[in-house]
């Protein structure tokens, strides 16, 4: 099962990320968090890198203002680019022209690569990689609050 997201709060002191997603299209996964806790996250970018993230489930709770504004900027930032390759306008709104209501955080604790080619599978041990890389990609500087 999975929920699509809309934005994403990442905190590298507390390594948690909190996903921005539509409360009622996650009852299922919100249900699943409730009794495993486990949480798996797949981030995959129009340059075909890609990350797996693997932790435990934090807390959900309603977005701020803050939030929604993040939220806001990354959807704009997805439009643009995938209105840019060729999708409609109305089928990337459809898409991501919905607002979000809710966080979901997790506290992040492996980190895996995803991205084609001999490195897929692999684990990104160093604690300090592992954010380095998130929150240094450009397309992610663009579209996530980085803290």
């Amino acid at each position: 099962m999975h929920v699509d997201t809309l934005g994403v709060k990442i905190d590298s002191i507390q390594s948690t990320l909190t996903c921005f997603v539509i409360n009622s299209e996650c009852k299922n996964v919100l249900q699943y968090l409730s009794e495993s806790g486990r949480v798996s996250f797949f981030v995959g970018m129009i340059s075909h890198e890609a990350y797996n993230f693997k932790g435990q489930f934090v807390s959900s709770e309603k977005l701020n203002n803050e939030d929604l504004k993040i939220s806001e900027n990354y959807r704009n930032n997805v439009i643009d680019v995938i209105t840019s390759v060729g999708l409609s306008k109305d089928a990337a709104l459809d898409k991501f022209g919905k607002v979000p209501d809710l966080g979901i955080t997790f506290k992040v604790d492996k980190v895996y690569i995803q991205t084609p080619g001999p490195d897929a599978g692999k684990e990104i041990t160093n604690s300090e990689t592992k954010w380095l890389k998130i929150s240094t990609c450009q397309h992610y500087k663009e579209c996530f609050q980085v803290g």
